[in-house]
């Protein structure tokens, strides 16, 4: 999954550049007006990384989860001024990653045909348990910017899950005297696309950054009903 991580972050970096080289104007450069203006330009804010903390949401109550679930987003966006005011429509693409930490083992029973969490007993000792969210997605956005700098997002990504996965290590849950290493990617009945909408508001290049899933990771009825909603900051890179 990390290799994922970093091909996908590349090709957002390479995608910013090539928008970066179409044109160097910005709205804060003062350019003369030309024939053009009145048409769409592509201009500031093509690669935005958001780095965050989820709130899972619909958590079972009986599972102990972190203070601390990190995460991140990078976009890269095309940029489309409208006429003259200081509005603009973003189109991009994406990559969002999140993570889960928690006391539970999230597993596929057979005999329900249900993914639950199986809460591990305080008699094991583990070093980490965590849950991995990945998806790739094409975010729109309606953005405004005033000159002196200050900066007003909002937008909706549809995206595709890529991967849910659970990383454990630690005394082995079956056997305590023997120690287990794994990654879990038997995510049954995980779905196959997320929603989710999101705010930014800032100064040019810094930003508070909010999201919510609108849909959950798991279908309805057939796992826990979990989805993230994230807090953080967001950078304007170029």
């Amino acid at each position: 999954m990390v290799k994922r991580l970093i091909t996908l972050a590349l090709l957002c970096v390479m995608s910013a550049g090539l928008l970066q080289a179409q044109t160097q104007d910005t709205p804060y450069t003062g350019k003369e007006k030309t024939e053009q203006d009145s048409k769409p330009v592509v201009f500031r804010d093509r690669l935005i990384m958001d780095i965050y903390h989820s709130f899972w949401m619909g958590m079972p109550t009986q599972v102990s989860h972190m203070k601390f679930d990190p995460g991140f987003n990078i976009s890269a966006i095309w940029d489309f001024k409208i006429k003259e005011k200081p509005l603009a429509l973003g189109l991009g693409v994406g990559v969002s990653y999140y993570t889960q930490y928690s006391n539970a083992l999230l597993r596929y029973d057979k005999t329900d045909d249900l993914m639950r969490y199986y809460i591990l007993p305080e008699s094991v000792k583990y070093k980490l348990l965590k849950m991995n969210y990945l998806n790739v997605n094409i975010p729109l956005e309606f953005r405004y910017r005033h000159p002196n700098g200050f900066k007003f997002t909002v937008g909706a990504r549809v995206g595709l899950i890529c991967e849910v996965s659970q990383k454990y290590k630690g005394q082995d849950p079956f056997s305590v005297s023997d120690t287990a290493m794994y990654k879990n990617l038997h995510m049954e009945h995980k779905m196959k696309y997320n929603v989710d909408v999101y705010a930014r508001i800032g100064w040019k290049f810094i930003n508070a950054y909010y999201s919510f899933q609108a849909t959950p990771l798991f279908t309805v009825g057939k796992g826990p009903k979990i989805y993230p909603m994230s807090v953080g900051i967001s950078l304007s890179l170029f």
